[in-house]
């Protein structure tokens, strides 16, 4: 493996932070259909501003250690976030919908949390020599 930044670990810790945001969410306000977040304007601000924080921390993350967590590497996020910092007003949220249905993948953040532990492990064994 890689050396890596311990920003990468706060950045993935960060990154599942806000998938878990998501999904309580969706939980919350019971959303199971795009037409369900189309007629929840609560849901809508949550989760725009969640996919705007995470592709900005995405942003963070080096590209090796993108690597290792290529479920959530291969996800589209720039134009999400795009659409929901830029077109608010006439937002389509079956972009941000279909973004979230990835995030909230098990593979996801299964691979999210393997990479941070692989991350910490690879750190704390370094720091200790």
């Amino acid at each position: 493996m890689k050396p890596t930044d311990k920003t990468d670990i706060v950045c993935i810790n960060k990154v599942l932070k806000y998938i878990a945001l998501i999904r309580k969410a969706y939980s919350n306000f019971n959303i199971k259909t795009l037409d369900d977040l189309e007629a929840n304007d609560i849901c809508q601000l949550a989760i725009t501003q969640a996919i705007t924080n995470i592709y900005e921390v995405k942003k963070k993350i080096r590209a090796d250690a993108l690597s290792r967590v290529p479920s959530f590497d291969k996800i589209l996020l720039k134009a999400a976030r795009n659409i929901a910092s830029h077109d608010y007003d006439s937002l389509d949220f079956e972009i941000i919908y279909k973004r979230t249905l990835q995030l909230l993948k098990p593979e996801v953040s299964e691979e999210l949390e393997a990479a941070k532990h692989d991350f910490q492990q690879y750190t704390s064994s370094n720091s200790q020599s």
